[in-house]
């Protein structure tokens, strides 16, 4: 039904000219399908009619910032790889692509001319050469070096030895010659004695981290600035609500319904989305530099002892510089993974700014300087929280109250809606607001929320169940915050109710809990001195005895035959057979015609019977 529904939506969106990817039409229908408006029944051509026209109305418009919001959740959510495991895919296809290769190398158990022997030489130098990543094997300088470097640690008469050797110790010797010869290179470049093929990843990785730690800061910066603007109008639309503490929650909500947010205004969360997934890329641009700081001076240090021993010395114990060639490629191998994450992060950087380029409105500068009010400055989030800084949350109704001078581990806790303001998303339509949770964090049904005032705190905790409905209503109509604030277990636990109250919300709750089990807590009493605990050891006394009872004494047994008995086995070898498999088929049958002969009467008794097939009649 699923896949039926993808394709009718596919289908309007290409007859009304509506450009849109089968993945997004997917996510959009798993997203719509949490709100009990839009439930999937099989069989009610009503509920489908509507769950189409609901998605066909959200892929009309690629210009709005919601739809673009879901296509970058859905672009973070396919692409977005943590490091290792970018690492990890990098160096499987890598090894893919040289498998074959080395395959053959070590297939290779005889080798019967000079000319086989310098063959399978090549082959190791062309699959070192490539796993090395140090150089094209497709250069002659580059091949000559390698093999020059290879010779002096493993010449090509050893490959008689070394094609008697079991498969698998053949594979760890081919990557132990592969990181000696690179550490080699690597030794012969630093000494300018080679290594002219090689790049120098130290100079250009440093280059590289700080040109994209800069393009990723300057469009943070652009979309801060949209980010602060937004923020502002939407505190100065709400903020004569927190004016008077004594205001009622219905005389607020009857005025903040009076304000209707423009669409291009209210939609424009889509900044802080974007804001999130980029000071993640800014977050790994930063660690990526300092693994490739750590990296470098590594290298520094090895290359120096590297130095150190072979200074003044023309013969040096392998068992003292190979391990140091082995390290210096080890190292010289993580400046090449940073390569690949910094290339990573910088095509995704390019996606995203693509993206958000192509489908989202020039940003209307007039409606922000209309809505915003006068002699009011535009702060930012960590100005706002220089503001609130020293007012702690006093009042929160029922909701247990934590500080983080008084609480264990504070900031490990899992704050709702990412750690912005509760009540300012409920009452300003969505509006994501950063809150302060050094004030304090509000504890309500095993969920913590933090606000951005303590005014704010006190007008969630009169009602907080009804907040906390009021959010989840708005988040399952407005699918784009789902994946946003990672509600997606809560709203699929409440998909089938239209109306939440209190004795319903009964979301999913995790918590990390440790468990200390006692081995013995009672002293053992085994009454039964016999008693044997493992069931092995009962079937094997339990086969002694029946071996025994089919022992036949005919003469004086001693202690190597009395457990002897005899066996007879019928072994079946496998082996290969075909069978004819029967088929269906059909015929009409021939009608056979009967007649006996002499009926009316003959002088003899030579009455017969004569049969014929319709057939045969048929020419008459």
């Amino acid at each position: 039904m699923r896949k039926i529904l993808i394709k009718k939506i596919l289908h309007e969106c290409n007859s009304n000219k509506i450009h849109v990817t089968h993945d997004i039409v997917s996510f959009l229908l798993s997203l719509t399908q949490l709100n009990p408006a839009y439930q999937l029944i099989d069989d009610d051509e009503i509920s489908h009619k509507k769950l189409i026209e609901v998605i066909k109305e959200k892929l009309q418009d690629q210009s709005r910032p919601s739809l673009t919001t879901l296509k970058n959740q859905l672009y973070y959510a396919k692409h977005y790889r943590e490091r290792d495991e970018i690492i990890k895919k990098h160096r499987i296809s890598l090894h893919r692509k040289t498998t074959p290769l080395v395959t053959e190398i070590c297939e290779t158990d005889k080798i019967e001319n000079d000319q086989e022997v310098e063959k399978l030489y090549q082959k190791i130098i062309i699959v070192i050469t490539l796993l090395s990543g140090l150089g094209n094997p497709a250069v002659t300088n580059t091949l000559r070096e390698v093999t020059a470097t290879l010779q002096s640690v493993f010449q090509p008469s050893e490959l008689l030895n070394y094609v008697k050797l079991p498969m698998r110790e053949k594979e760890e010797q081919l990557m132990e010659l592969m990181c000696i010869v690179a550490g080699i290179r690597l030794f012969n470049r630093d000494c300018e004695r080679g290594g002219k093929e090689i790049d120098d990843l130290p100079s250009i990785l440093q280059d590289a981290v700080k040109k994209t730690y800069d393009d990723i800061l300057e469009l943070l910066e652009r979309l801060m600035t949209k980010v602060y603007e937004f923020t502002a109008t939407v505190e100065n639309i709400i903020s004569f609500v927190l004016v008077d503490e004594d205001y009622s929650d219905d005389i607020c909500y009857s005025t903040i319904n009076k304000i209707i947010l423009p669409e291009n205004i209210k939609e424009d969360n889509y900044e802080r989305v974007i804001e999130i997934l980029t000071a993640k890329l800014l977050s790994d641009v930063e660690h990526s530099g300092n693994i490739i700081k750590s990296l470098i001076e590594r290298l520094r240090q090895r290359l120096i002892r590297l130095h150190e021993t072979m200074r003044y010395r023309t013969a040096i114990p392998t068992t003292q510089v190979y391990p140091q060639f082995i390290d210096l490629a080890d190292i010289w191998m993580g400046l090449q993974d940073e390569v690949i994450i910094l290339s990573n992060i910088n095509n995704f950087l390019w996606e995203i700014h693509n993206l958000n380029i192509k489908n989202v409105n020039v940003y209307d500068q007039e409606i922000f300087k209309d809505l915003i009010i006068k002699n009011v400055n535009v702060l930012t989030d960590a100005e706002r929280l220089e503001l609130t800084m020293g007012k702690p949350i006093i009042n929160c109704g029922d909701c247990t109250l934590y500080y983080p001078n008084t609480t264990k581990d504070f900031d490990k806790i899992d704050l709702e809606f990412l750690g912005f303001c509760a009540w300012m998303f409920v009452t300003g339509k969505g509006a994501l607001i950063p809150a302060n949770p050094n004030n304090g964090v509000a504890k309500w049904r095993g969920r913590y929320y933090a606000f951005s005032s303590a005014a704010a705190a006190h007008h969630f905790g009169k009602e907080p169940d009804k907040y906390v409905h009021e959010a989840l209503n708005f988040v399952r109509d407005h699918i784009e915050y789902i994946y946003l604030f990672q509600m997606y277990e809560d709203i699929e636990t409440i998909k089938t109710k239209k109306e939440l109250t209190e004795d319903e919300l009964e979301l999913k709750t995790c918590q990390d809990q440790t468990v200390q089990t006692d081995t013995h807590i009672l002293p053992p009493s085994i009454e039964n001195t016999n008693y044997i605990w493992n069931v092995w050891e009962l079937r094997r006394r339990a086969l002694s005895l029946a071996n025994i009872a089919k022992c036949a004494t005919k003469s004086t047994q001693t202690h190597m035959s009395h457990f002897r008995s005899g066996a007879c086995v019928q072994a079946a070898p496998p082996k290969d057979k075909e069978v004819q498999t029967k088929r269906d088929n059909y015929m009409n049958t021939k009608k056979l015609l009967t007649y006996i002969f002499g009926l009316r009467g003959r002088r003899d008794n030579n009455q017969h019977v004569l049969s014929f097939l319709e057939e045969e009649f048929e020419h008459l």
